[in-house]
């Protein structure tokens, strides 16, 4: 497991929203969710599983119900292979501050809930043929996933 801790954006912690962010491998191909039109943001682009972070709530108990919830896959199907917060700056100025995980699953079956409708498997070079939200890459970077290699961590 490695953990890392990356800041595109100042700490502002009165202007900060923090989220967790889930990114699921299997068998070297990265599952990809397309955020339905019932969600408020990045309507039609695909990304990783994401949810904001109750107040009560550690980040990877968080992480672990968001994939639970819009994924239907159980925490016992799951190995982290490694975390890390990063800070980023939205075009309204806001903060977010992001709790990535990259979990290991140990199925390739997704039953979605209302976020998203559409979700994919597909292989990192193919990252490219799909429409994904704005901040994916700083995710997979964040996620020890950079250049969109998914043999980091999964050795």
């Amino acid at each position: 497991m490695t953990s890392q801790s990356v800041s595109v954006a100042p700490q502002d912690p009165v202007a900060c929203t923090e989220i967790v962010a889930a990114v699921l491998t299997h068998q070297d191909q990265l599952a990809l969710l397309r955020r339905s039109k019932l969600v408020t943001g990045d309507v039609g682009r695909w990304n990783c599983i994401t949810g904001f972070l109750d107040l009560d709530r550690e980040p990877f108990s968080q992480a672990l119900t968001e994939v639970e919830e819009e994924a239907g896959i159980a925490k016992r199907h799951l190995r982290l292979l490694g975390s890390s917060v990063l800070n980023l700056k939205g075009a309204d100025g806001r903060v977010w501050r992001v709790h990535a995980f990259h979990f290991d699953s140990l199925t390739k079956n997704l039953t979605l809930n209302w976020e998203n409708d559409a979700c994919t498997w597909l292989y990192p070079q193919q990252l490219d043929e799909l429409s994904t939200v704005s901040w994916f890459a700083n995710i997979l970077d964040a996620c020890g996933l950079s250049g969109h290699s998914l043999s980091v961590g999964t050795g």
